[in-house]
């Protein structure tokens, strides 16, 4: 991990040389006002002269030098922005732009690429919208990055095409545990709601058992997740209304992993494997069944280990059916790029001969499931 500290050990060096008289001095004092200058600009930045990380500071990483704090993802969240960059590559790049406190892309062409920062430009300098940024915690080590928010947004650069590892990102540091005992940090990041310890079955896993990276083949598919995810302002919304965010492609609810617990109670509640979340019928009716769980819990139910009850995590009194209707219906809603993409992926991934006989299956079953005409029950 680079962390561009040219300026900072410039400005050391000339601090340890020998200077005399007035005019060096003068000169020195010039010299140093420049080099911290230069160092404050840097977008990767430290506050101290032993080099270490500080909070507050905003480093720029490569995605693989940050480590995940939790096991699960709504891969269908992911989807939605692969299918948008396919449809619009310019909102890639203002992806990248915005995630990475740019406000959003300035200039780009045909031969920018997401892992060169110097083939696009973005509004504003990088870093500049710190809200913006995804936020990272020091580890005890001093120098290990784990991902407190941003889990979503940064697999999709891991995930999308010409990204991968070595795509460039700015994050900002917002807690530091140099020096301290691991075991009690896990600990208190539970307590605190800034870890999920819970797989794609709904178990709890130990911190060891988090993966060791991003993208969609460390991080597993939480298909209810996914269902939770395309409801909000459907069965619910974040209880705080006047919450408002810098970025809407990192999104923190009031309540912490607010959209997770709720996951965890449609987990216990209907069966996500009844549907083919690849037919668009089906996964309409999965969505409105879990949208019907959703409100019909009990006011004052306890939501999964969230502690809070319905109510408290957004709970809509009845389904917003228009909201749903236009989900499902609407051609450039997140569902409709998301299930595009799910089903190209799909088609590439599945021998044709195995999908011509799934659908040859279904249309059996349909068939047979169609009442005959002319008959009557006595």
């Amino acid at each position: 991990m680079r962390l561009h500290r040219t300026a900072c050990l410039v400005f050391a060096s000339m601090l340890g040389a020998a200077v005399t008289g007035s005019a060096l001095a003068d000169q020195e004092e010039k010299a140093a006002t420049e080099a911290s200058s230069q160092a404050e600009s840097d977008d990767s930045k430290t506050n101290s002269e032993d080099n270490s990380i500080q909070v507050g500071d905003v480093l720029t990483v490569k995605l693989d030098a940050l480590l995940p704090t939790q096991p699960v993802l709504a891969f269908d969240r992911v989807f939605a922005s692969l299918g948008r960059y396919e449809a619009r590559p310019a909102q890639m790049f203002d992806d990248l732009c915005l995630t990475n406190g740019g406000q959003g892309v300035k200039t780009w062409d045909d031969k920018s690429q997401p892992t060169d920062l110097e083939s696009y430009s973005c509004k504003e300098p990088l870093g500049s919208n710190q809200d913006a940024l995804p936020t990272v915690l020091l580890a005890p080590d001093g120098k290990t990055l784990y991902l407190l928010s941003g889990h979503h947004i940064l697999t999709t650069f891991w995930d999308m095409p010409n990204g991968g590892t070595s795509v460039p990102v700015v994050v900002k540091v917002t807690q530091s545990l140099a020096g301290d005992d691991i075991d009690e940090i896990w600990s208190a990041m539970k307590e605190a709601g800034q870890i999920w310890l819970f797989d794609i079955r709904g178990e709890k896993i130990k911190p060891s058992e988090l993966p060791e990276y991003l993208g969609m083949k460390q991080l597993k598919h939480d298909r209810y997740l996914s269902l939770v995810f395309f409801l909000r302002n459907i069965a619910y919304s974040d209880p705080d209304t006047g919450k408002t965010t810098a970025n809407p492609l990192i999104r923190p609810m009031s309540v912490p992993y607010m959209q997770y617990h709720w996951a965890q109670y449609l987990r216990k509640k209907m069966k996500v494997s009844n549907y083919d979340l690849n037919d668009p019928d089906e996964y309409t009716a999965a969505l409105k069944e879990a949208a019907n769980l959703i409100v019909a819990a009990a006011d004052d139910e306890n939501i999964a280990s969230s502690g809070k009850t319905a109510k408290e995590l957004g709970q809509f009194d009845e389904v917003n059916t228009k909201a749903l209707d236009s989900l499902v219906t609407r051609p450039t809603s997140s569902w409709s790029y998301a299930l595009a993409y799910r089903q190209r992926v799909k088609e590439e991934s599945t021998p044709k001969r195995i999908l011509e006989a799934q659908k040859a299956e279904k249309e059996s079953a349909k068939k047979e499931d169609k009442p005959e005409t002319g008959q009557t029950e006595n």
